[in-house]
């Protein structure tokens, strides 16, 4: 089974940069303005699986208007990640159309099954809970892009469904044309029906002239020709504007710079994890230099990973189906090379309760900021605070009488507007 490395729904991941096989993965992950002030998941998905030799990943869009999109979109992104990543390179489009719609069928009864079992969160209001469960009947859905890169062959073959998008260019930043390429919003994959509202769009084609692909979600919108070229700095402010609007939507993206590596500082030291008592989680001490941690996780039919921000203290808490995972922890940094993996260590999952469930409804992971950008360069200015203002001290006595006056206020009006209520309603 492939190692699939895949970014946390449930947080968001800045602009980060990795290499692999003489390329340069570039990625982002920054959930709705809805989802991060309600500490929802995100909808979108991404995952991939590198080595000297290939790369495969997947981008997936779940559709909100299904029961949990997220669901269909991990679910698919992980198995169409791992299945391209052992492919055997196809011999021409038709070959890959038909064994990809063999698979999109193969892959919907087991997700049926996860989206039955799917628990609803018992604070939600009845309502809502009740069109929840609605949905549940219709399945959950997911767009999608995702492609193999072949360096033996030279060659790459892609497939999608929906409105994600695909955008190749050359060494001097020309876009290159994607012959008869269309963008349908209604296909999708559905854990009920597989692939729905046609056949999947596939494409094989030579990998000369081409010095990066880009794939993304819709969320970019009109701000998408920005992707054409960008630092990370760049990257994390045009996110950062996008996510403040009231309709902002997931942003997903994922570049891959061929021939981009460069040579990279020693391997970073293997980080130290320690069990903790009573928790399905590790801890361990910073690694000097590292930018973030991976942790690797293998259990229950799975392989994935989940990225840990730096800190002084990393912690990891496994949240995962119940069941026994194995996990170990490695160090990354975009400037060195990185650490081996830590000695692994068994964790438990116990079975989610309605406590468990609940506790999703979390304050947003990080404030919403609003930063403005210029087509070429990142300007945010700093702007200094006006000092506050001396607090006034109310004193104990005064503030008592304050909430009495409130409360008594709100007494008279509610027993008004009942009087009235009654008066119009229930009089004969």
């Amino acid at each position: 089974m492939p190692h699939i490395i895949t970014l946390n729904q449930e947080s968001d991941t800045p602009a980060r940069r990795e290499y692999v096989g003489g390329m340069a993965l570039t990625y982002l992950y920054d959930r709705s303005r809805d989802s991060q002030q309600a500490g929802g998941r995100g909808q979108d998905f991404i995952a991939f699986c590198a080595t000297d030799s290939r790369l495969a990943f997947a981008v997936c869009d779940g559709v909100s208007q299904s029961f949990y999109g997220d669901l269909a979109a991990r679910f698919l992104g992980e198995k169409l990640t791992a299945w391209l990543a052992d492919l055997p390179f196809p011999a021409d489009t038709e070959a890959f159309r038909a064994a990809l719609s063999e698979q999109l069928g193969v892959w919907q009864p087991a997700a049926a099954e996860l989206v039955a079992a799917h628990p609803i969160r018992a604070d939600l209001p009845p309502m809502l809970r009740d069109a929840l469960a609605r949905k549940r009947e219709n399945g959950s859905e997911t767009m999608f892009i995702a492609a193999l890169l072949d360096h033996t062959t030279g060659k790459f073959a892609a497939c999608w469904m929906g409105d994600l998008r695909l955008r190749l260019f050359d060494a001097e930043g020309a876009e290159l044309p994607l012959p008869d390429a269309v963008w349908e919003t209604r296909q999708r994959w559905s854990s009920r029906l597989g692939a729905k509202n046609g056949d999947p769009q596939v494409l094989v084609q030579s990998l000369d002239g081409v010095a990066r692909l880009t794939a993304y979600s819709d969320g970019f919108g009109s701000r998408a020709d920005m992707l054409k070229r960008f630092t990370l700095e760049s990257l994390n402010a045009l996110a950062d504007e996008l996510i403040s609007l009231p309709a902002s939507d997931d942003l997903s993206l994922l570049d891959v710079a061929r021939h981009s590596a460069p040579e990279l500082l020693p391997p970073l030291e293997t980080p130290a994890p320690q069990l903790i008592v009573g928790e399905p989680a590790l801890r361990w001490q910073a690694v000097p230099a590292a930018e973030w941690y991976r942790v690797w996780i293998e259990g229950e039919g799975r392989a994935f990973t989940v990225d840990v921000p730096t800190a002084e203290s990393p912690t990891f808490l496994l949240s995962a189906p119940q069941g026994s995972y194995q996990c170990a922890v490695q160090a990354l940094a975009s400037t060195h090379q990185p650490s081996p993996l830590s000695a692994p260590f068994r964790l438990e999952a116990p079975p989610a309760t309605e406590a468990d469930i609940t506790r999703k409804a979390a304050p947003p992971s990080k404030p919403i900021s609003i930063k403005k950008i210029a087509t070429e360069q990142v300007m945010v200015p700093a702007i200094s605070a006006a000092p506050s203002p001396a607090p006034h001290h109310s004193t104990p006595h005064t503030e008592t009488f304050a909430w009495q006056l409130v409360t008594a206020v709100a007494f008279a009006i509610s027993v008004g507007l009942a009087a009235v209520w009654y008066l119009v309603n229930l009089r004969v």
